[in-house]
């Protein structure tokens, strides 16, 4: 496993606009802590955010949750999808309204449907192929997994030239070519992210070992490793779907991907046909 040095921690949150964790996640946190939370209560204190309101809404009434009735209030959203998934979506939004697109260096608004387009994935193909873990878990790793990228993006004016080459080119990939240039990478500032926000121990570690391509080399039928698996499909699904071509781990993780998750070549041939052709998703 891989460990952060708490001085590489501290340096991040000096030298980084790092968003705090938002109040509103720090009373939801509280509240679910209880022996019995109430779910009343718990309603009450996200209904008080009405543009979070509106996003979680938006989120439980689009296809990917597939509900056969509109859900109008943020107590029936509770009701359906649980505790644990609106507060995933709660994060979520809380998450993207931390960072003000005037300060930052990279388009937010792509940047952040590009990680929701992942997130969603990722709870498909959690759904789909590792229904034993709680989706939540899926949702929130596949929004956050490059949180650390605008907080990069804030510090460092030439962010997105960088973004872009690394994206578009084999050269070097996006967290080497980061370590190259700035000394940090978005994966160690996104663990530092997640973690500061309380995300689950082995979300925040799948987030720090996102581009470790040794992490699945030997398969001990972790958690975590059905996690990276599903996290790495999901990325290289959406890069096909948008650029039509592999992410720069994938031919590292492919092999050891496929066998975590049980899929053979023509699973995953289909599984490109199904991602690259619907637009909706």
């Amino acid at each position: 496993m891989l460990i952060v040095d708490q001085s590489v921690l501290d340096d991040i949150g000096r030298g980084f606009s790092v968003p705090a964790q938002p109040l509103l996640l720090l009373e939801l946190l509280k509240l679910m802590a209880e022996p019995n939370p109430n779910i009343n209560a718990i309603s009450d204190v996200i209904s008080k955010d009405i543009a979070v309101s509106a996003a979680i809404l938006k989120a439980i009434n689009s296809p990917l949750y597939g509900l056969s009735r509109t859900i109008t209030d943020i107590k029936m959203s509770v009701n359906y999808i649980g505790i644990f998934g609106v507060v995933m979506l709660v994060t979520g939004s809380l998450l993207k309204k931390s960072f003000d697109p005037k300060s930052c260096s990279i388009n937010l608004e792509s940047f952040w449907q590009l990680t929701s387009d992942i997130a969603n994935v990722a709870m498909i193909m959690g759904q789909r192929y590792k229904p034993q873990i709680a989706n939540d878990k899926f949702f929130s790793l596949g929004l956050f997994h490059a949180c650390g990228v605008p907080v990069m993006a804030m510090k460092y004016k030439n962010y997105q030239q960088l973004f872009d080459k690394a994206l578009t080119t084999s050269e070097l990939s996006l967290v080497e070519a980061e370590e190259l240039n700035y000394g940090v990478n978005h994966a160690t500032i996104g663990y530092f992210v997640a973690s500061s926000w309380r995300l689950p121990k082995d979300v925040c570690q799948i987030i720090l070992q996102q581009h470790d391509k040794t992490f699945i080399s030997l398969l001990n039928g972790s958690q975590e490793q059905d996690l990276f698996a599903v996290l790495k499909l999901s990325e290289q699904l959406i890069s096909r779907k948008n650029t039509g071509c592999d992410t720069t781990d994938w031919p590292y993780v492919k092999d050891n991907v496929c066998e975590l998750l049980a899929i053979d070549d023509h699973a995953l041939a289909a599984l490109i046909v199904e991602f690259t052709e619907n637009s909706d998703d």
